[in-house]
Formats: C-alpha cells, structure tokens, sequence
C-alpha cells in the first residue's frame, strides 16, 4: 500500500522571491487593474467634450459619476462572494471582460441616460476586479512582504487612473470621445483573452476547495521547480484548510465580529478623506488667492505623494499592520489642518505631497491589511465588501466640500473640520490592533 507524500505548500509560498512566478503574476495583476483604473475615470476625461457635443450642462455628469461608483459599489460586493465560491481567476477574467465590453459599448452612447446606465453596469465588473486581485496576490505572498507585493501590484490602478489624463490629452484631438472608451474597452477585452493562459488561479483557493490535483501540481512546480511528483500519491496542504461558506454572515463569525465593522468603518472615513481632498483640493487652493495654474500644481502632488508613500511604506505595514495606519492618521492631522494655512508655493507643494503620503498611503495599506485578516474562504468577500462599504465614504467625501462650502466657511475652518476624519481614523485603527491582538493571542491559548 502507497503511503501519501505530504507537500506543505504554505511552506513553498513562504520562500518565494520576488522573481520569476510571483513577478510574472504581480505584473500581470498590475497590468489587469491599471486597465480598471483608467476605465473608470474615463467618463471623467471624456466629459468635457461630451457636454460640447451633446450641449448639456456640466451638472448633469454629477448623476454619470456617481451611478458609476453605486455600480462598483455593488461590483465588490457582489463578485467579492463570487470570487470566493468559484475562484479568484475566473471572476478576475469574465468581470474584465464584463466592464471591457461595457466600456467600449460607451462610445456609442448618444446621451446622459444612457451612459450612466452603461457606466452602472460596467462599474460592477471595475469593482469586482479589485478586491480579487487583492485576494490573488496576497494568497501567493510570503506573509513578510503581503503588504509590499499587494501596494505594488494595486499601484497600477492609480498610475492607470492618473495617466488617463494624458492618453486623453493626446487622443481627444485627434479621434474624439471615443476612443477614450475604445481604448479602455478593447485593453480590457484583450487582457481578459490572455489571462486564460496566462493568470494562474489561487492555489490556496484549490487546495482548500479540494480542486484538481493536476492543476495545483502544475502550480506547485512553477512556485519550486524542484518539487518532483513520484507515482506514489501526493497530498497537498496549506496552513488554511478551514471550510467556511461564504456568505454575509460568516463576515462576522470565527473572530470576525468586530473586526469586519471597524475594518469598514476605516475604509469609509478614510475613502471620505480621500474623495474630498482629491477632488476639491483644486478648487479650494485657487480660492486662497493661489494664481489657477500653482494651484493645479499643489494639487497633482496629492497624488504623487500617495503613490510614492505608499511604495515607500509597504515594507513597514508588512511589519508593523495596523500601527501603520494609526501613524499616517495621528501625521495625516496636522498636515490636513495645515493646508488651509497662509504660506508660499513651495511649502504648500510639500503639505499637498505629505497629505497625499498619508491618506493613499492609509488607503493602500488598508487594503493590505484587509487581505492579511480573513482567511482564504473569505478574502475575496471581505476584501470587496471592505471596499465596496467604502464607497459610501467616496460619495459622502465628493459632495463634503459642496456643502462646506454653501456654509461660507473660511478655508482654514473647511480643512480643521475635515481634519477631525483623522481622530476617528487613529481611534479605530487602535481599536482594530487591540482586537487582531486578542484573537491571536487567543489562538495560541
């Protein structure tokens, strides 16, 4: 009788290196949701020429936006549970081919109503592609750098967000509105046909759902080729065989029940802060006498600072998680409070950089942390349903500085108030450590 070889695969995982399988996979996730990116701000770069062409009023892409979020709202929560059940890979796929068809189907739309309905249904496919590449690359990742494999796999969805702006500023006069959306759609389209090949499924998720030997043996081989199969039986494990349904409810079991409510509550009032610093610093920085084109520049350095930030604290979140976010909460104050202060170009530059450092920084590693504390059987959906909860936040932030602003506030008492979000922040993220502390602590009992 064959005695069964035993390979501990959560063991193989842990020795990957930055190279060969795992860069090939987090290159080609960065590819997926740079595409994401760009898409769902394409609406955006294409709507000035479109209220020319259609003579309607600006006011009414205010209804476009905001249906487009609902649409990826509804998208990470609904294919964050899909991902769980059938696989992060096919969900990636047919959700890029959802929003890709979608998407080039928006450049035949001839009004308002009927591109915000496209651009409904095409967000749920956008919101359904993140949080399971999310998932994906952080069940491939040593645990000691899960957060610098997932800031750098997901900093292509902002590079794919903040360079629509310059494929639009080349295309537009040259092809129209269009082709923002042909582009967008057929990349997408095109990604989603090859990731069939070439995108591997979680081999967590197949051992755990006691899928086909033959694939997690293939995958095995690619994470060590010096893993050898014999004609004796092979079984293969992970260190996360716990059978859990994915459902809404098992969201806040095993542990979960309060850590899933402050890691959503995180992502609302962070995503408030971000939504509103991203879309009215702009307009607040040129109503503080700051002459249009210095006040465009303080503004894109909210972004830059976010990217860079965020590359540059993944290895931290990697080893402190949490403490990360009540740091960025306890410097993002002072530096928010800041940016209503009278002061020169220079300074504000540096204040709009570090607001960005904090606030994307706090956003990328609240999606690292998201994808270290479920467990396989439910990454995907808490990861969506972290980010789609969070989407209430984006909406709120959008509209924070309108109403704000109808209070005729000065500029200096507009970001002071909008500064108390990052108490709350720093509140919560100590809340959550204390609980991830206690569970494990009680684990180990």
């Amino acid at each position: 009788m064959q005695t069964a070889r035993t390979i501990d695969v959560t063991a193989l995982i842990e020795r990957q290196k930055l190279r060969g399988f795992s860069l090939s996979l987090i290159a080609w996730c960065f590819l997926i949701v740079l595409i994401d990116g760009y898409d769902q701000v394409a609406a955006a770069y294409a709507a000035p020429t479109l209220i020319r062409a259609w003579h309607v009023n600006a006011t009414g892409f205010g209804h476009v936006f905001g249906v487009g979020l609902f649409g990826v709202l509804v998208g990470s929560l609904l294919l964050g549970f899909i991902g769980d059940r059938i696989g992060r890979r096919l969900t990636i796929i047919f959700g890029s081919l959802w929003f890709g068809i979608l998407t080039f189907a928006c450049s035949y739309a001839t009004s308002l109503d009927q591109l915000t309905v496209l651009r409904f249904f095409a967000g749920i496919g956008m919101g359904g592609v993140v949080p399971n590449t999310v998932a994906l690359v952080s069940e491939y990742a040593p645990k000691a750098r899960r957060a610098t494999w997932i800031t750098l796999m997901f900093s292509g969805f902002s590079i794919g967000a903040g360079g629509g702006g310059a494929i639009a500023s080349w295309l537009l006069p040259r092809f129209g509105w269009p082709v923002l959306f042909e582009v967008g759609g057929l990349a997408a389209v095109v990604v989603a046909v090859a990731s069939f090949p070439l995108l591997p499924e979680s081999v967590r998720f197949l051992i755990v759902n006691g899928r086909a030997a033959q694939e997690i043996a293939r995958i095995v081989r690619r994470l060590d080729p010096h893993v050898h199969e014999s004609d004796e039986a092979v079984r293969y494990v992970v260190d996360d065989e716990k059978r859990i349904r994915a459902t809404p409810f098992a969201l806040f079991s095993n542990g979960l029940v309060r850590v899933t409510p402050l890691l959503w509550l995180l992502f609302v009032l962070n995503s408030l802060a971000l939504h509103f610093l991203q879309n009215w610093l702009p307009i607040l920085f040129s109503m503080s006498a700051l002459p249009s084109a210095q006040a465009a520049k303080a503004a894109m350095m909210f972004p830059v600072g976010g990217t860079v930030g965020a590359l540059a604290l993944s290895r931290c979140v990697d080893r402190y998680g949490i403490a990360v976010i009540l740091l960025l909460a306890l410097l993002g104050l002072p530096v928010c409070v800041s940016l209503g202060m009278p002061m020169s170009a220079a300074w504000l530059y540096g204040a709009a950089f570090m607001s960005g450092v904090c606030v994307i920084g706090c956003q990328f590693a609240l999606y690292a942390v998201a994808g270290m504390v479920y467990p396989t059987m439910l990454r995907s959906a808490g990861v969506g349903a972290a980010i789609g909860i969070g989407k209430l936040g984006s909406v709120v932030g959008s509209m924070l500085g309108g109403v704000l602003l109808a209070m005729h506030l000065p500029i200096a008492q507009l970001f002071m108030n909008v500064s108390i979000v990052f108490v709350f922040i720093a509140l919560l993220s100590v809340w959550l450590g204390w609980n991830r502390r206690r569970e494990t602590l009680g684990s180990l009992a």
